[in-house]
């Protein structure tokens, strides 16, 4: 089992920590932070170090680390992180959870998280750094590096260039390219290419001018 130490302090860090722990994946032994973050030494049990410091500390030929920072900045401070990672001689684990909905055949590279409600179907190819929470992947899609796929559907022979985020509730449609950083916000519908760098937004749900005393739920 792999010594790892996690970038971040986020909830997402803490999950992703939880899972590596709970199905037996990787050996969590710290987290880290760039100085100009940290806010805590101490992070459930384990230490927060500065991340200028973790060589020292924690040296790449006995510690193994994974980025988990989310789609901030249309995911580009994840992809910074890991090739700042990479640079500094880390290599990066995964952690994928144990699910019955993912095909033995699926590739993926490194740094990705796949969570366990996630449903994976054929000849599905994952690039770097690349996260996925509770979606669908219809077969033969290819979804590039340091993408973001959150609660949606994603329908067959779909390629995904880098940087793409996708939100909560969203479908899209089979057989399109999503150009690099296109941002698909949350209860999008996408049926045909986007641009690179292309921004989909759904406007919320309208607030009624009465309230909820005037209703008879059954």
């Amino acid at each position: 089992m792999e010594k790892v130490v996690i970038y971040g302090t986020g909830h997402h860090a803490e999950v992703i920590a939880y899972e590596m722990k709970a199905y037996n994946l990787h050996d969590v032994v710290a987290f880290t932070v760039k100085e100009e973050y940290l806010d805590k030494t101490e992070l459930n049990g384990l230490p927060v170090v500065p991340y200028e410091e973790l060589k020292e500390v924690y040296p790449p030929d006995q510690f193994k680390m994974f980025i988990a920072i989310g789609p901030q900045h249309v995911n580009r401070s994840r992809e910074n992180m890991f090739n700042d990672a990479k640079k500094r001689g880390y290599s990066l684990v995964n952690c994928i959870c144990p699910t019955p909905y993912k095909s033995e055949d699926l590739i993926v590279g490194e740094n990705v998280y796949l969570d366990y409600a996630s449903q994976i179907s054929r000849f599905v190819e994952i690039g770097n750094n690349v996260i996925i929470i509770a979606s669908q992947i219809g077969h033969h899609c290819k979804i590039n590096d340091n993408a973001f796929v959150s609660g949606s559907i994603m329908a067959g022979n779909i390629n995904l260039e880098k940087n793409v985020f996708i939100g909560l509730g969203s479908t899209i449609g089979p057989n399109i390219t999503l150009g690099k950083h296109t941002v698909v916000g949350l209860g999008c519908v996408i049926s045909k290419n986007t641009a690179p760098a292309s921004v989909y937004s759904n406007q919320s749900t309208r607030k009624q001018t009465f309230d909820s005393s005037r209703l008879k739920l059954l």
